[in-house]
This record gives structure tokens, sequence and C-alpha cells, in this order.
């Protein structure tokens, strides 16, 4: 898999548990130990089956239904092609929303929601893009006004306002212009790394979250800092499902940094 590859699968927003840290539930437990037990097992598909199962008899089940968010967004990413993706990443958002209808309050729903849609935003054209970056910064800035040190969060705004400083400044201009929404009009590349070092610091243990900050790193020409980045989430154990794909990112990124 190519650097390119990784960047756009990786772009926005993966699927990581509100809280930072992973805990395996063991044993056989109910549905929801043993989804959580297959996805922390790097089975999110076989996971999100016992879900939607589950959902079928207790659809306003507030556990189930962020967890299916986070499963089926996984599965979105790891997806070769749009259409592929798309066919997770919809069902994603819409796990989400149930959730949050369920419990309107709750960070967890509130948190995959975002993190799918700004998944979805990338694979999407101009206007529904930008109405879906709306919706993680809405989301991500309600998470926030709950829990200021909220890793997930801040990482989310680090990546929109990372996406939106990557597009040309005619891009750019034309979306501020015609789109006028807070998530275009306000973004920074002073934003992007608060956030993204926000995120590190609160959930350290997070292997995607330092890899977003070395990508900003080399984006702004700070290799070394980008290299110290890279170095400390390859020593990182695995915990997520992409995790493993990440690190190899990473030290692809750091062989492309030092040249040949």
């Amino acid at each position: 898999m190519t650097i390119a590859r990784l960047g756009t699968v990786l772009a926005l927003a993966i699927a990581l548990p509100t809280g930072g840290g992973a805990q395996l539930i063991a044993g056989p437990g109910g549905p929801i130990q043993q989804a959580d037990a297959l996805y922390f097992g790097g089975s999110p598909l076989e996971a999100l089956e016992i879900l939607e199962h589950h959902l079928d008899v207790n659809p306003m089940n507030y556990g189930a239904l962020w967890r299916a968010a986070r499963s089926a967004l996984v599965l979105g990413i790891a997806a070769d092609e749009k259409d592929a993706q798309n066919r997770w990443l919809d069902p994603a958002i819409d796990f989400g929303e149930r959730a949050v209808a369920v419990h309107p309050a709750g960070i967890d729903g509130i948190y995959w929601r975002g993190a799918a849609a700004g998944r979805r935003a990338l694979n999407a054209g101009a206007g529904h893009a930008t109405e879906l970056a709306q919706r993680v910064y809405d989301d991500a800035h309600a998470i926030l006004s709950a829990d200021p040190t909220h890793g997930g969060a801040h990482n989310l705004l680090g990546k929109l306002n990372y996406e939106v400083m990557s597009l040309s400044r005619i891009e750019r201009a034309l979306g501020r212009l015609f789109m006028g929404n807070d998530a275009i009009s306000q973004t920074s590349w002073e934003k992007a790394e608060t956030h993204l070092l926000e995120a590190t610091e609160s959930w350290p243990e997070l292997i995607l979250f330092r890899f977003d900050l070395a990508q900003l790193y080399k984006k702004r020409g700070r290799e070394a800092e980008a290299v110290q980045a890279l170095q400390a989430l390859i020593l990182l154990p695995p915990v997520h499902p992409p995790d493993r794909e990440i690190k190899d990112a990473a030290r692809m990124l750091l062989a492309e940094i030092d040249g040949p």
C-alpha cells in the first residue's frame, strides 16, 4: 500500500473509541461484550454482524448503535474503492444518527457520527462534502463543550483543518465564498496543529493521532518533528484493527523522509 493510498484511507477520521484506551472484554458475555472482543481482536465485520442482530431485536440500544457505527466506519476505511467505502460509511453515519437520537447528550454517539461524516466527506461532491464537514465541526465542538480534553474531538478538528488547508487557495476561496459555513471559513494551519497536538497529549497511546500529527509536520516542511512523531508511534502496541497498517505507513514515511 502506497503512502498516497494510506493518506487517503486514513485522512479525516478513523474509528477510535471515546476515552482513549481500549479494554478488551474477555469471555463470552452478551452481544455488546462479544462485539467489543471481536472488534479489538481485529474482526470488525463479525462485530458488526453481532450488533446488527442485536439491534434487530433491540433497535434503541445506544451502546450497540455507536459500536455499530464504529465497526462500519472501520470497514469503510479498509475498502479499496469509493463505492465500496460508501457502502459501509453511509450506514456508519446512520448508526451514529440513531445513537444520537436515542441519547442526544451521549458523547460516543456524537463522536462516531462526526467521525463517519468526516470520512464520508472525502468521497462526496462539493456541496455534500461541505455539509458533512460542517457536521464534523459541529459534533466535535459539541463534544468539547462537555469534555474539553476529548482526544477524538480534537483529532476530528485537527484533521478537518488539515484537509481544508491542503486544498488549493482557489478551492478554499470558492468554498468560503459559496458555502460560507464555519467548517470552511474558520480553518487554519495553526488550528490544525493545535488540535492534533492536543489529541496526542490527551490520548497519547493512540497510534493514528501521532501519524496524523506527523503528516502535518511533513506537509509543513518540519521533517525533524515528523520523524520524532513517527518513531514514537512505531513503539506503541497496536490496539485497533487499522493500527498495524498505520505503523507500516509510518515506516514508509520515515523511509521517504530519510531518502535513498
